[in-house]
């Protein structure tokens, strides 16, 4: 497993946290990942099968997610109500939700895929 975090610069620091990277390519299931709720919001890039994009709301709980044995991650983790400028919705909406970007950032999202997916290509 490896996970890595990075700095935003200077002009992003006061919305978001860190940016972080997370890749499993071992032969067996890693088991399970305690995520305890922190305030923070996450746009997610999963890479692991093709691309999938979400926005994962703060918790309220903390969450056991499985890992598999293959998989492929990068996000930006943004300070707890960093996000609101960027979303254009109440971050209350996005509590415990894990939502599509999609359905927020339609023309965005489309387009994040369409490069991402020239990249893996």
């Amino acid at each position: 497993m490896r996970y890595v975090e990075s700095s935003p610069c200077a002009a992003l620091a006061p919305y978001v946290q860190c940016y972080w990277a997370l890749e499993l390519s071992g032969a067996a299931p890693v088991g399970v990942h305690r995520v305890l709720p922190d305030g923070c919001l996450d746009i997610l890039v999963d890479l692991t099968d093709g691309v999938g994009l979400r926005v994962v709301g703060a918790m309220r709980a903390a969450e056991v997610v499985p890992l598999s044995a293959r998989a492929s991650f990068v996000a930006v983790r943004f300070r707890p109500g960093g996000a609101q400028p960027f979303l254009r919705l109440p971050l209350l909406e996005l509590t415990d939700a894990k939502v599509a970007l999609g359905d927020l950032w339609p023309r965005e999202a489309r387009e994040w895929r369409e490069r991402l997916g020239a990249v893996e290509g």
